[in-house]
């Protein structure tokens, strides 16, 4: 990939006059903030099945609605 923007131009310049460990240093830390930037996992909405199951129990869920619905008034 070529650099594009003029600071990206000074970076790589700056890079490349440093000595090669250092350079190896800053392909490092490059690659780690790539990789802490890219999405691991994605999330589905069907995992949360079940999660909060437990607090419901015993109740009914329309007789809480209409409850709930009665407050508005």
């Amino acid at each position: 990939m070529k650099p594009t923007t003029v600071i990206e131009k000074k970076l790589v310049e700056e890079i490349k006059n440093l000595p090669i460990p250092q350079q190896k240093k800053i392909l490092e830390v490059v690659r780690l903030l790539k990789v802490g930037i890219e999405v691991k996992h994605k999330s589905n909405i069907t995992e949360l099945r079940g999660c909060g199951k437990k607090i419901w129990l015993g109740i009914d869920a329309q007789e809480y609605v209409n409850k709930l619905r009665e407050e508005w008034n």
